[in-house]
């Protein structure tokens, strides 16, 4: 074998066990030398730059403080000038001065007369009777009292110095009452006042006749002097109209007088008539 390989054989071992020499003992990847040799790496410590704590204090510092400026100095001079005081406060003076003054106190006063005479003219107008005081009954000059007799005799009623009859044409429940000169009342309710007066017929409380008949009457010489109120009340409905027309007969010892009118379920009692016993 010449020499020239022997030396390059030489060469290549100790370029070998160079290599293999950095592998184990070298310090630039101790990772790696551990996966290789399977030898725990030594630790190596690598310092962190310290913070510098004082950087925030020296960007505090170096920050310019921003200027105040008055409202005297960013007032524009196109707005008007006021005295130590806003423009709303001004404003809101103006208008209270506006509001007292003579001229606008003369036109409050006109404007409230106005309204006064206004709702004076247009007021709707009061009732100055309850309804119950206002009588509703339209007298008949020509009387016939044929059909109160037929009833009154059918349901053998009584007659005497005074007596009221009320008669209608239909199955609705009609009430008959009258107001004494003591202020009882006669009817369904109080049949038998203490002034000597008597509902003795009352009909339709069930719906039994379509041709009905009610009388009140005081005995001859019982009923007391004073005035005497007669009223109707529509008190149940029963018949298919609603609507119903009466006829009211009143004899107060002077003759009778007969009372038409008509009445719905709705309506509070009607007074018919008023009339006096002397």
């Amino acid at each position: 074998m010449p020499w020239s390989a022997y030396a390059l054989f030489a060469i290549l071992s100790t370029l070998f066990g160079f290599g293999i020499s950095r592998i184990f003992y070298g310090d630039e990847n101790p990772a790696h030398t551990t996966r290789l040799g399977n030898v725990r790496a030594v630790p190596v410590e690598v310092p962190e730059p310290r913070p510098n704590r004082f950087a925030l204090e020296e960007d505090m510092e170096s920050l310019t403080t921003p200027s105040i400026t008055t409202s005297e100095q960013t007032q524009d001079p196109a707005l008007p000038e006021y005295d130590n005081e806003t423009p709303i406060d001004a404003e809101i003076e103006d208008i209270a001065s506006a509001l007292n003054s003579d001229d606008s106190l003369d036109s409050s006063e006109a404007l409230l007369a106005e309204i006064g005479a206004q709702w004076d003219t247009n007021a709707l107008p009061r009732l100055t009777t309850p309804t119950h005081e206002v009588e509703t009954g339209e007298e008949v000059s020509n009387p016939d009292l044929s059909e109160f007799h037929d009833r009154l005799a059918r349901e053998g009623a009584k007659s005497g110095q005074v007596q009221v009859s009320l008669i209608w044409d239909n199955l609705n429940d009609l009430d008959l009452s009258v107001m004494c000169p003591s202020g009882e009342r006669i009817s369904f309710e109080n049949k038998f006042s203490q002034c000597g007066g008597q509902l003795d017929v009352d009909m339709n409380e069930s719906p039994t006749s379509s041709q009905p008949v009610e009388n009140i009457f005081w005995p001859a010489g019982a009923a007391p002097k004073g005035e005497y109120k007669v009223l109707i009340e529509h008190f149940e409905h029963h018949a298919e109209e609603d609507l119903t027309p009466y006829r009211v007969l009143v004899d107060d010892g002077n003759g009778p007088k007969e009372y038409r009118g008509e009445i719905t379920n709705d309506e509070p009692p009607r007074l018919v008539c008023v009339f006096t016993v002397e």
